[in-house]
């Protein structure tokens, strides 16, 4: 169990087709940090994006919440939790590292990388991401994805112009509008949640959603009773099922204590019942 009170474990693989793997993640239990990144470019540069990106915003939560620290970034929305503003931040410093590194170097010009990043504990969950990358919360089995795409097809959806099911299985699905290291300055969407008993928070990049539907994560999920057990088998299952991309996985799950206090009730009625979608999303 890490220090942040959650059991939390990662797993990645090339896939079937690929043979490099441009995705990249980072896990500090001590903070309760936790990031996935899927690198774009040619050559090796989306791996150099990606990883720039979970190692600048790993080294940024180290500095400023190691120890016990609370430094507030300048700026943010003040309705945005502390977490969530240091999100913010972090995520806006890693896209500077990418762009002026695309800019210095003319063999990563163009480069860029997707992530999705949260800090968490046993009690509430912040959430920073920028592209397809996606966080799903289980709660009590049902899967809600807690981020919205940033791709052409994402925003099809959300305009009602094609469906979900034929959103996943479009050829332009990897165009994306929205990466970091694109551009020099980035809009990141950042919300907060609350986290409640039992609940399961998984980071992924598309290679998980490519290959398996909702129904199928939510399946693997319920499957398993630790993290480790939750990140291996999605990895596997999206490899067995052709594996066309990269696919890596954050897994986080909260301890599960016994239910009926009136905290637990409380907070069941605020949510509209124990498989309420949590929290709200606002966009920086």
């Amino acid at each position: 169990m890490a220090r942040c009170g959650l059991d939390v474990a990662a797993a990645t693989d090339p896939g079937r087709v690929r043979a490099n793997n441009e995705d990249s993640f980072a896990v500090d239990g001590e903070l309760g940090l936790l990031v996935v990144a899927d690198g774009m470019g040619g050559h090796n540069s989306g791996e150099v994006a990606a990883g720039l990106a979970t190692q600048t915003i790993r080294d940024f939560a180290r500095r400023m919440r190691a120890g016990g620290k609370t430094t507030v970034p300048e700026g943010g929305d003040p309705a945005l939790s502390l977490e969530a503003r240091q999100l913010e931040h972090f995520v806006k410093s890693a896209n500077t590292v990418i762009f002026e590194k695309g800019r210095a170097f003319p063999k990563d010009a163009g480069m860029g990388t997707t992530v999705v990043a949260a800090l968490a504990d046993g009690k509430k969950l912040a959430v920073a991401h920028v592209g397809d990358s996606r966080l799903y919360l289980m709660r009590q089995g049902r899967l809600d994805q807690l981020t919205e795409d940033h791709s052409l097809v994402g925003d099809q959806v959300r305009r009602g112009l094609i469906s979900a099911e034929d959103a996943s299985k479009s050829s332009l699905q990897n165009i994306l509008t929205r990466a970091l290291g694109a551009e020099e300055d980035v809009r990141v969407d950042v919300a907060d949640h609350p986290l409640l008993p039992g609940d399961v928070v998984v980071l992924a990049s598309d290679g998980l959603n490519k290959m398996l539907s909702d129904d199928e994560i939510a399946r693997a999920i319920a499957g398993q009773e630790t993290a480790e057990g939750i990140a291996s088998a999605l990895v596997r299952r999206a490899c067995e099922a052709g594996g066309v991309d990269n696919v890596t996985v954050v897994a986080a799950k909260v301890p599960e204590k016994a239910s009926g206090g009136a905290w637990d009730r409380v907070l069941s009625r605020l949510l509209g019942g124990p498989a309420g979608t949590p929290g709200g999303q606002r966009h920086a």
